[in-house]
């Protein structure tokens, strides 16, 4: 077949408005803004994968962390804090100068509130600084006010599905330099043998309505709690900053069996700011439940967040 100047213009044409669409999809890929998933107490990172790879799959990157206070006895909220600051949003924001999405689950409201101090996308702009958070994603999350803990925004005792570990400690080998003499060590109401807090049931808790065999699977993937961070107090909090205003998402889990809903009303209703709600019928994890009605969530907030920057 002969190539005709007529058939080579279209033949360019094309390959030109391919490659223009390519560009631009890799630019809306590249300047939208990546989304910071932090699991809650007892979660780790590979909790959120299933619904990392469903917002992936519309071109938006993503970075989970399982927060320290997860299976480590004796760290706090400020240890979580500082873990956040040093391993994901320091690098991402200061760094790379890339704008970010906090999507906390939980407890993660406790150390994520605290560590988006001085790190939104309007203090960094205002300082000719690149990058930011862009917007806040609370999911059945709590919404600490200063010197609140853990324990006193669940009512000031464990839950019922909460289950420290008063089991009696073994007596420890002292070498006082006339022999080893056993001595045995005696709980206090803030000591536990292990440290932590565990779930009696982590499947009916967290997964009531995640389908089988992964309802199993996460239950498996469920640890203890640093009690210390269920009593440890929250240092100031920022999602109440005029620069998160109408770039606050409360996503609502109506059928939470951890969180009841009148729970996170209260979070909502005592935190001082205004909240665009989003009620869902899920239990604790939509995560897992529902991934592709969450990340539409997620995505539409993303994109209001994005557009008062405009």
């Amino acid at each position: 077949m002969k190539v005709t100047p007529a058939i080579q213009l279209i033949t360019s044409t094309i390959l030109f408005h391919l490659s223009l669409v390519q560009c631009l999809r890799t630019l809306k890929m590249t300047s939208a803004p990546t989304i910071v998933l932090v699991p809650g107490a007892f979660h780790v990172d590979s909790s959120f994968d299933v619904f990392g790879a469903e917002l992936e799959k519309a071109g938006v990157n993503t970075r989970s962390f399982g927060l320290v206070t997860v299976n480590h006895a004796g760290l706090t909220v400020k240890d979580d804090v500082q873990a956040l600051l040093t391993e994901i949003l320091n690098p991402l924001i200061i760094r790379e100068g890339k704008d970010v999405v906090m999507y906390l689950h939980s407890y993660a409201g406790f150390p994520g509130s605290a560590a988006i101090a001085g790190l939104s996308k309007q203090e960094r702009s205002a300082k000719g600084e690149k990058g930011g958070v862009v917007g806040l994603i609370y999911q059945s999350a709590f919404c600490p006010t200063p010197g609140d803990t853990l324990l006193a925004m669940i009512g000031g005792n464990y839950a019922p599905w909460q289950s420290p570990d008063v089991s009696p400690l073994p007596t420890c080998p002292l070498n006082l330099g006339q022999g080893k003499y056993d001595i045995p060590i005696h709980l206090t109401p803030t000591q536990t043998a292990t440290g932590l807090v565990n779930v009696i049931d982590p499947k009916q808790t967290f997964y009531a309505d995640v389908k089988e065999p992964l309802a199993t699977q996460a239950a498996k993937q469920i640890y203890g709690q640093s009690i210390d961070s269920f009593n440890s107090a929250s240092g100031p909090v920022y999602y109440g900053i005029d620069e998160y205003k109408d770039r606050r998402v409360y996503i609502h889990t109506n059928d939470d069996q951890a969180l009841p809903p009148f729970a996170q009303d209260l979070f909502v209703a005592n935190s001082g700011a205004q909240w665009d709600v989003r009620k869902i019928d899920t239990g604790h994890s939509p995560f897992l439940s529902d991934p592709a009605q969450l990340a539409s969530l997620v995505l539409g907030a993303t994109r209001g967040f994005m557009a008062t920057y405009k």
